[in-house]
């Protein structure tokens, strides 16, 4: 689960979606629109033609179907089967008809599991709804429970219904949202009620600004959401890296945190420096970058073909990442510190090394970026050789995405018999991701092959727009049935 939640429960109006995104902007956390959950399930049921008041039909609609959900900077990216449908969930029609997923047990459950999941990829959250903090949420860290005068709820909706040019009328607004306040209070799943230990802020005469800045001073107040604001930009250091003790109360955490921050803060630097070196040696482009997502963990595998790969992916997203790199890297003491300084994680490669595998899904789990060279060793002629099977695990016990990364250019720069680099032309292309439960469909040789043959087509496509000669795979041996175990 995340490390620090806030939920804000209120009802129909109440301002908690605006004020919840604002929030979770402030405080560098990602905004969970559990509406947009109810929505996209709702979406899924319509496309199929169901009876939204039969629940079974709506299980077997919800088990049909696939879900995703991303940060986004605006709004909650929502994927149904792969495909976008963020803006296409905001229908009239399609609101008229979530109440029917809401009040369905069966169906709140499959959401509240849905809710959870999408916190345990992220590092801090901030999510509003009905029942986030009774339900979903019950041990938050701060809970907040928004109300406001119903008649004020409704001119809220009516200016709000205006900008999108409809016209409604003012005491029919208040009536509708009074008849859903008793709606949702009186239901058996997830009523709608302050948790008992939630702070209750009255909107009714505030602006959004106002609500925003009275939730931080609650917050500031706290003395455990305090402690984690003061590092809201250090990411969480992982289990894995913690003493055999864990923590040790303030003074054992100040000497953790102020080497965190540091690492932190080198590696930027070093980052910076790495894009001033490429840019001073090669012509290099970038393409793909949004599909590398802005927030949460994520598995970026690429093709090997320098030792300047990790560079070259390095400086093409905006993320901190981690790489795996083989263990006789770090045998030279200066080379070894440096890297790992720059979140290089040692593997061997002559045994299944549980230790690094266990790092990697702790760093996973709170939140950051993997890379991964899956064919395991540079190439020798700049083709991509078959992926090992081997990461597949690794991949699905993280459920994290996994984005394919080519690099082209890089062999012919610095091919592994050369000592030296020369200057020359550098492409770094992030493919689509392939989403966790499609990942969780398929076995690891399928995973390997498909990510293969993915990167094989763009590195096909690649060559041919820098009107370079293709790279020819007819002749490759099929891998050994020993290499897919």
């Amino acid at each position: 689960m995340a490390l620090f939640i806030v939920t804000i429960d209120g009802p129909a109006a109440s301002g908690k979606s605006t004020v919840a995104r604002r929030l979770a902007s402030r405080i560098g956390a990602t905004f969970l629109d559990t509406g947009a959950m109810y929505r996209a399930v709702t979406f899924a049921a319509m496309q199929d033609g169901v009876d939204l008041h039969d629940e079974a039909h709506l299980i077997r609609a919800i088990e049909n179907h696939t879900f995703e959900f991303q940060p986004g900077d605006d709004a909650m990216r929502v994927f149904v089967d792969g495909q976008l449908v963020t803006d296409r969930i905001r229908s009239p029609e399609l609101t008229a008809n979530v109440r029917c997923i809401a009040s369905s047990p069966p169906m709140r459950a499959r959401l509240v599991e849905m809710q959870r999941q999408f916190a345990r990829r992220c590092d801090r959250v901030v999510t509003e709804g009905r029942d986030q903090g009774t339900v979903v949420f019950p041990d938050a860290d701060v809970k907040f429970y928004l109300v406001a005068d119903a008649r004020e709820r409704a001119r809220r909706r009516k200016v709000e219904l205006e900008s999108q040019g409809v016209e409604a009328d003012l005491d029919e607004l208040c009536r509708a949202i009074q008849s859903r306040d008793r709606s949702d209070e009186s239901r058996a799943v997830g009523p709608l009620k302050p948790a008992p230990d939630a702070i209750c802020v009255d909107t009714t005469r505030m602006s959004i600004e106002e609500v925003v800045e009275c939730l931080l001073r609650h917050i500031s107040e706290r003395q455990d959401a305090n402690r984690v604001l003061s590092v809201s930009l250090v990411p969480a250091v992982p289990l894995a890296e913690q003493g055999p003790k864990g923590p040790q109360g303030p003074k054992g955490r100040m000497p953790r945190m102020l080497r965190e921050t540091i690492k932190v803060k080198w590696y930027f630097v070093a980052r910076f420096l790495c894009q001033m070196f490429t840019l001073a040696f090669f012509r290099y482009r970038v393409y793909g970058r949004d599909h590398v997502p802005e927030r949460g963990p994520f598995i970026m595998a690429g093709n090997h073909q320098s030792f300047l790969d990790p560079v070259f992916m390095g400086i093409g997203t905006g993320r901190r990442l981690l790489f795996m790199a083989r263990d006789t890297l770090f045998r030279s003491r200066w080379f070894g510190g440096l890297i790992r300084s720059t979140n290089a994680i040692p593997l061997s490669r002559d045994k299944a090394d549980i230790g690094a595998i266990k790092l990697v899904l702790a760093n996973l789990k709170e939140g950051h970026g993997v890379c991964l060279y899956p064919e395991g060793t540079r190439t020798h002629d700049g083709r991509i050789t078959a992926f090992k099977p081997g990461f597949g695990l690794l991949c699905r016990r993280s459920q994290a995405p996994v984005v394919p990364a080519l690099v082209d250019g890089a062999f012919e720069c610095w091919p592994r018999h050369r000592k030296l680099f020369s200057p020359g032309s550098i492409v770094v292309w992030f493919g689509k991701p392939l989403g966790p439960e499609q990942i969780r469909n398929m076995s690891n040789e399928e995973l390997a092959d498909w990510l293969t043959q993915t990167l094989r087509r763009m590195q096909h496509d690649c060559r041919l727009k820098q009107g370079k000669p293709p790279y020819d795979y007819t002749d490759e041996p099929a891998a050994p049935a020993s290499e897919s175990r």
